[in-house]
């Protein structure tokens, strides 16, 4: 048994693309006393790559626009703005996740990758690990239509200048948590303007 916690139980509620589970614990508590037959949902979440795309000879950053459903019952308008993200395949480690996403979701080869840091994005629901990167690339001009067709994606990815994305993000078009983080640890941290 941990020192901290013990798993009572663990049930399987649901089984799909992502799985759903019940698990009772008991955990210790700050006073040093234990809190016995905590029952709580955890949502399997996924082992997640994430790359910000950016050009640092044009002052480009790419961005993407998704159909996602989890913002249908908020947003009259579900296609949101968002950055290069997916699930790391098994055999495969967080950075070459990230790299292999880079050229699916936009056709541009990362030059060089810069790991900005690890987190869970909602660890009281979620087994969710995020590996956030920046990655260097060689930017195109306009737009493009890309995606895998077998995973129906459906991806305008839009080459945009540095300046154009901090607007965006000042005037709160930017509502994806992953991307608010990237580009706030991009201008705080990395970028000199």
């Amino acid at each position: 048994m941990n020192s901290n916690y013990k798993i009572n139980t663990k049930k399987n509620l649901y089984d799909g693309f992502f799985k759903l589970h019940k698990i009772n614990f008991d955990h210790k508590r700050h006073d040093g006393k234990w809190n016995k037959n905590v029952s709580r949902e955890i949502f399997s979440g996924a082992h997640v790559s994430i790359l910000l795309p950016y050009d640092p000879i044009k002052k480009k950053i790419l961005l993407l626009k998704q159909f996602r459903a989890g913002v249908i019952k908020r947003n009259n308008h579900p296609i949101i703005t968002e950055i290069v993200a997916g699930i790391i395949d098994k055999g495969e480690n967080a950075e070459e996740a990230a790299k292999r996403e880079c050229k699916e979701e936009t056709g541009c080869e990362v030059n060089k990758i810069i790991d900005i840091f690890s987190y869970y994005p909602a660890p009281g629901s979620s087994e969710s690990y995020y590996h956030l990167f920046l990655g260097e690339i060689d930017a195109f001009e306009g737009e493009r239509i890309l995606g895998q067709n077998n995973e129906n994606e459906d991806i305008l990815v839009k080459s945009y200048h540095v300046d154009k994305v901090r607007s965006l993000l000042d005037q709160k078009k930017i509502i994806n948590g992953v991307t608010i983080i990237a580009l706030q640890w991009f201008f705080l941290k990395y970028y000199k303007s």
